[in-house]
């Protein structure tokens, strides 16, 4: 699912405490759980997919679409 034009409210209603699989403007995919999704609101530069390992955490910007599974 495409989520470029997805409201911030949207984004927590469909991959919020979710297992999500990404696929990166790279051409790699990956699935993480987002156990939580930060914004500007929460004093981050982007919009941010937090995973349990701040490694695994996805920045908004990377993603080209995600699905939730």
């Amino acid at each position: 699912m495409k989520i470029d034009g997805m409201s911030f409210i949207d984004i927590l209603n469909n991959f919020r405490a979710r297992n999500v699989d990404f696929k990166f403007k790279d051409g790699t995919e990956r699935t993480i759980f987002v156990n939580e999704i930060e914004n500007e609101e929460d004093d981050q530069p982007g919009t941010i997919f937090m995973a349990d390992d701040p490694k695994d955490d996805v920045w908004l910007s990377d993603v080209v679409s995600a699905k939730a599974v």
